[in-house]
């Protein structure tokens, strides 16, 4: 960023180990004792108290206290943290530039993001340009910028405001380093200071978000850096509780608000990953922001509410004991609704086809009807006790649905053996009838005409 001293140091370690704050800087007696160290490595740091100072423009102002680098030995060379200490100014804003792909855009005065999201999440609403805004003309030549999000990672606009609050954070938020960063919505003509687009976790600037969004005054998406204290669960309800205690200005009950992040039972997935105590980058899209809610009974608060409805809105990480943060998450992309069938094509007019019958290798033979046995001829010999007649035997009635014989089977059953018998002589044989099938036609009209 050219300027290596240019974001202030707000905290130190003094020669026993102890954490001391700028705001201790020039107090008599000092209560720290020399050398000082970065909070984070061994670098030599000084202490510079508050000074009047003109600026390059020559307008008076005064230099806050803070602590700054000590200079390097080495001429020629620069102070720097060193590896891996997290306060690198240098190396973490070129990081966030070299994976930002292009939306975050190193200048001399600073790092400015280009907040570049979807045009809508998933709601299909209308995106329409906020009340007052200064619009830019369509160019002539205009390029689509798609993003494409991979979990777990977050879109690169979303990732790159979560770096930077984590870097602002270790530097104690100070209002001079703020400063060097911008966010340059689309369609806005100048960049939006990054006080005005992420607000937090002081409720002092809080307190202006909540102003704002009471007037409808929010003329592009915001994002709100809190951290989570309080988690409920309802049937249908998921709440998310990141901020507290907001100055309202208002009397009674209504003097202070809360943050809130809520999502219904489908959008449950996108707070599951949050735990009380995790820091929270919660960010509005172009058709879902932050909103007012105005309590419907006494002794509550007003509460300002965001509803996600996308994963890359929300970015959460943990800090340490000594403050370092760990790398930005994001919950798992929602998985899509499974859509309508496919609608099969309606059968057509033409008449279905006979069902074909049972049909096997052997052709079933017609069978006689179900008739008790005659008995056979009587044949001289020794006299017999007279059997039960067969016909007293009732046959069992086939079952409805059921051939009264059924087909049989492809391997015929092996023969009975049969017991030897007097056959009777030729005279006495029944004649036989021949098969249904082999009877002869009778003679034809014709023919019968001719015999008259």
């Amino acid at each position: 960023m050219g300027d290596r001293q240019s974001f202030k140091l707000q905290q130190a370690r003094d020669k026993h180990g102890r954490v001391i704050s700028a705001q201790q800087i020039g107090q008599k007696p000092e209560p720290f004792t020399r050398p000082l160290r970065c909070p984070y490595c061994e670098h030599e740091v000084i202490a510079q108290p508050e000074q009047p100072r003109i600026s390059k423009k020559g307008k008076p102002f005064t230099r806050g206290a803070h602590f700054a680098l000590a200079k390097e030995k080495e001429p020629g060379r620069a102070a720097e943290h060193l590896a891996p200490c997290p306060l690198r100014t240098d190396h973490t804003v070129h990081a966030i530039a070299r994976t930002s792909q292009g939306l975050a855009e190193l200048r001399s005065g600073g790092l400015q993001l280009r907040l570049v999201l979807a045009p809508t999440s998933d709601t299909k609403a209308p995106l329409l340009p906020p009340a007052g805004s200064p619009l830019l003309a369509p160019p002539a030549d205009p390029v689509n910028l798609k993003i494409h999000s991979v979990d777990p990672a977050l879109p690169p606009a979303v990732t790159s405001a979560a770096r930077i609050a984590q870097l602002l954070a270790l530097y104690g938020d100070d209002p001079e380093n703020v400063e060097h960063f911008t966010v340059k919505h689309p369609g806005l003509r100048t960049p939006v200071p990054w006080n005005d687009f992420c607000f937090g976790p002081d409720p002092g600037h809080l307190a202006r978000l909540y102003q704002q969004v009471a007037a409808g005054t929010v003329r592009h998406p915001v994002a709100v850096l809190g951290q989570v204290t309080q988690i409920r669960t309802t049937t249908n309800v998921t709440s998310c509780r990141i901020a507290t205690d907001i100055p309202t200005g208002l009397p009674g009950p209504l003097a202070h608000a809360e943050v809130y992040l809520r999502v219904g039972s489908d959008r449950r997935p996108l707070l599951e990953p949050l735990a009380e105590g995790a820091r929270v980058l919660a960010l509005a899209a172009p058709d879902v922001a932050f909103k007012l809610w105005k309590p419907d009974r006494e002794g509550l608060g007003h509460q300002v509410v965001m509803w996600p409805r996308a994963h890359w809105q929300i970015a959460h990480w943990n800090v340490d004991g000594a403050g370092v943060p760990t790398a930005p998450r994001s919950p798992s992309p929602l998985r899509k609704p499974v859509g309508p069938r496919t609608r099969r094509r309606p059968p057509s007019a033409r008449p279905a086809a006979p069902a074909r019958p049972f049909t096997s290798s052997h052709r079933p033979v017609p069978s006689p009807p179900r008739t008790a046995p005659r008995p056979p001829a009587a044949v001289p010999g020794p006299p017999q006790t007279a059997a039960p007649a067969a016909e007293a035997v009732p046959l069992p009635e086939a079952a409805p649905g059921l051939p009264a014989v059924p087909p049989p089977p492809e391997t015929p059953p092996p023969l009975a053996p049969v017991e030897p018998r007097v056959i009777p002589p030729a005279a006495a044989s029944l004649p036989v009838s021949p098969p249904a099938e082999r009877r002869t036609r009778g003679p034809g009209f014709l023919a019968r005409w001719r015999r008259r």
